[in-house]
């Protein structure tokens, strides 16, 4: 682990044993990587650790007990996967190496192990790249070198997936990996090092396979280090853990393990979280503005005047409210000599339309107040001063004198809109999007980020944005993806985006030339940059009647975010897509739940059109009958999956009209069940097992073959019927050794013109076996063709 990074003082803490003799270690003029396992007489049952259907594993003549003691395997898997991958991949680009190149020099303390050390890669790759770059053969190459990639991941994804307790452990499920005799601390660098060696080739063959390869996401795709989650379950949010996890390759999770987390009385906020959601607790009874110093500066808002040809204001909030009043927005400019607020107008319609910054920031750093328009002088003082430093081409100098302006003020939410009046309150909502489309600049105070220089170590820099809360909450996504320019404050001053994005550029390509190769800063600056980026994309291909295409990628964007108000959070969709959400704010905001049901709800109908792939998508539904297939909410679900990867395409996108049609037209293949003899759907098994009669139109020979279908644990609210028909509607056809998503759903109805209407119940996992599990519920009928036509509900 040597050849990663990390932050400054800290030391490498993963220690990775090597105790193969010599006379088993890796020899590059004998075998290849390849070629290792048949070289060594290991059979392609064996390397998967046998028949994953033996219940018990020394049984099973191709188990993993039959090469010898779970040391030989360990050490079998680290020659191959470790010394084995980086001997033969550096062999490419004519870098000759050997096992010892990658191992601490021998020593009496360690005797009977050798220790793994990466020290000497960063220099090999180096050298690598310019060998790689002569053959002149950078498409080939990449071919090549991806398939022993590909064949290691294989491996890696197997046996190195973290169990997750909150995730649905399937009773039916039969095939399950063995257990790899590899310790944590080996697995760890294997995982590394394939990771390194791949992205170190995407790198050199970027030009070559843009396009062709996704370059993002993390790699291996499910194999994952138990020794570094658990470090990281102890610094941060298990549901931020969980992201991490998810969007960052291990290189970024070991820079993480290793760096400073949540303090412990921060960390005490996180205690019910789970992996899915963070359930932090805040006690909204207890929120106090806060103060930047304790010198007791006054928390009244005084009132300067207002900056134009108006007369009559009493004081900031009465200039603010007759300035809402006037369909304008109101601008706060604070005088830090006088130590007084004064009040701008920001005309929507006509010329008069002065500069702003418009402020972005987290309430539970203490700059918002539930019960009044103010906040204390010194928030003020300090704001008006930061909002000094966002520059922009023809901004005027900054006055030296406090009693003295530029005449650049702040749009806050906090000061601007109405704290105690619903009706203006509502109104202002509704200028939001041109809040911060229309500003000069938006400003995004964290207290997480001002915690840093912005001459920090630009890892250090784009970690800290990737675990602030301003990126995890709701209303501060519109306020980065809307502004003409975003700027974060450091500790020492603000940074606008792209400034940071160049740093990171050259600060990669700076690494890359002394052999270091990350994949995590880019998924990182993705987080950040790449959901505004796609949004924006997409926002400007996409006409007024188009928007529902928007609804995916929002999905994506707001799964790891949250809110302290669910009805809020509808509001917020539509000022980023743009569509009129005046009778949204009519449903009433309480109660929160049932109000964001609600206004979900008639949100899905404005939108309008879906690809039917959501009706597989495995969120919390709105309980209500014709969106029963629709997500009750998009946020704070970091295990989301909004369609089926595999959903059949073609007939995948579909009008919704409730009024006219209550549910979603999907079409694709399916079976309708009906046990009889007093049997409900699902027993204690969760599920059943179904003997296809027929193929349909699949294209396959599924006669006789048998469909497990498995039920999730959170089923308890789903009233399984003994009479009951019940559909199950699948996103495809099983592959070998996968399960797919299907839809379980009670029919109600075979209309005339073949439409099967139906009532979404549940997700469930389908998959596809030999024979059924003793015990299981079975069921024999015909599989439907792929165009069989379902109305969910």
């Amino acid at each position: 682990m040597e050849h990663l990074p990390l932050h400054a003082g800290k030391k490498h803490f993963i220690v990775a044993p090597y105790e193969a003799p010599e006379s088993d270690w890796f020899d590059i003029s004998r075998e290849s990587f390849l070629s290792f396992p048949s070289a060594r007489h290991w059979t392609e049952a064996q390397l998967h650790g046998g028949d994953e259907t033996t219940k018990d594993a020394h049984l099973d003549p191709d188990g993993f007990h039959r090469k010898g003691s779970p040391q030989k395997v360990e050490q079998f898997f680290q020659t191959w996967l470790f010394f084995g991958l980086a001997i033969d991949v550096l062999r490419f680009g004519g870098v000759r190496a050997s096992v010892e190149d990658f191992l601490k020099p021998a020593t009496q303390t360690h005797a009977k192990a050798r220790i793994v050390n990466t020290s000497r890669l960063p220099g090999m790759l180096v050298d690598w790249e310019k060998g790689i770059k002569a053959r002149g053969r950078l498409m080939k190459d990449w071919d090549t070198l991806n398939e022993m990639f590909e064949r290691a991941g294989s491996i890696l994804d197997r046996f190195c997936r973290l169990p997750n307790p909150e995730e649905d452990n399937s009773l039916l499920q039969q095939e399950r990996p063995r257990l790899w005799p590899v310790r944590d601390e080996i697995a760890t660098t294997l995982i590394a090092m394939a990771c390194t060696l791949r992205r170190t080739a995407y790198n050199v063959c970027s030009k070559e396979i843009s396009g062709l390869v996704d370059g993002v996401s993390p790699w291996p795709k499910t194999a994952r280090s138990g020794i570094l989650m658990r470090r990281l379950e102890t610094k941060w949010c298990v549901a931020d853990m969980m992201t991490t996890l998810t969007q960052l390759p291990i290189d970024g999770h070991y820079y993480l393990a290793a760096s400073a987390g949540l303090e412990p009385d921060e960390l005490d906020h996180h205690s019910k979280c789970v992996r899915a959601h963070c359930r932090y607790e805040y006690d909204a009874n207890m929120y106090r503005t806060r103060h930047v110093t304790d010198d007791g500066c006054r928390e009244e808002v005084r009132y300067g005047g207002h900056l134009g040809p108006e007369r009559g204001q009493r004081d900031w909030v009465d200039a603010m409210t007759k300035i809402i009043d006037k369909d304008a927005i109101p601008i706060a400019l604070w005088n830090k000599g006088m130590k007084k607020l004064w009040s701008v107008e920001y005309h929507l319609t006509g010329r008069r339309r002065p500069d702003f910054v418009a402020i972005s920031h987290v309430w539970t750093d203490g700059k918002g107040n539930p019960d009044a328009n103010s906040l204390p002088e010194c928030q003020l003082d300090r704001i008006q001063r930061l909002v000094e430093g966002v520059t922009w081409e023809g901004r005027y100098r900054i006055p030296e004198s406090d009693y003295e302006s530029d005449g650049v003020g702040f749009w806050m939410d906090t000061l601007c809109i109405p704290a105690n009046d619903k009706a203006r309150k509502d109104k202002a909502i509704t200028t939001m999007r041109r809040v911060y489309s229309e500003a000069k600049a938006v400003l995004v105070l964290d207290d997480w980020l001002q915690e840093i220089r912005s001459d920090a170590p630009p890892l250090d820099l784009i970690t800290r944005i990737f675990q602030s809360n301003w990126i995890k909450r709701l209303w501060t996504h519109q306020e980065g993806f809307l502004p003409k320019a975003l700027w974060f404050q450091f500790k020492d001053r603000a940074v606008e985006i792209n400034e940071l994005r160049e740093g990171f550029g050259a600060y990669e390509s700076s690494l890359q030339r002394q052999g270091i190769h990350l994949g995590f800063p880019r998924g990182a600056e993705m987080r950040l940059v790449g959901q505004y980026s796609v949004l924006q994309r997409m926002f400007g291909l996409t006409s007024a009647t188009e928007k529902w295409r928007l609804y995916f990628p929002l999905a994506a964007a707001m799964s790891e975010r949250k809110t302290s108000r669910l009805a809020d959070e509808t509001i917020c969709l539509a000022t980023i897509v743009d569509i009129p959400f005046a009778d949204l704010q009519e449903i009433p905001a309480k109660p929160d739940i049932d109000s964001g049901g609600k206004r979900m709800a008639l949100f899905l109908e404005k939108l309008g059109k879906f690809s039917t792939g959501v009706i597989f998508n495995n969120y919390p539904r709105l309980d209500q009958r014709g969106y029963r297939w629709a997500p009750r909410s998009l946020l704070n679900f970091r295990t989301a999956k909004i369609t089926s990867a595999g959903a059949e395409p073609g007939f995948d996108i579909a009008s919704f009209n409730p009024n006219r049609r209550p549910g979603l037209l999907a079409q694709y293949h399916g079976f309708l069940v009906n046990f009889g003899l007093g049997k409900p759907f699902a027993g204690v098994e969760r599920g059943c097992a179904i003997q296809c009669a027929g193929s349909a139109d699949s294209g396959q020979d599924l006669d006789g073959k048998w469909f497990l279908v498995q039920l999730p644990r959170n089923n308890s609210n789903v009233e399984w019927q003994t009479w009951q028909t019940y559909a199950v509607i699948l996103s495809e056809i099983p592959k070998q050794r996968a399960t797919a998503p299907a839809v379980v759903a009670s029919l109600q109805e075979r209309q005339e013109d073949g439409i099967h209407v139906v009532i979404h119940q549940n997700i469930a996992s389908v998959w596809m076996t030999q024979e059924p599990p003793e015990g299981v519920s079975t069921v024999r009928t015909a599989l439907l063709r792929k165009r069989t036509k379902w109305l969910v509900g």
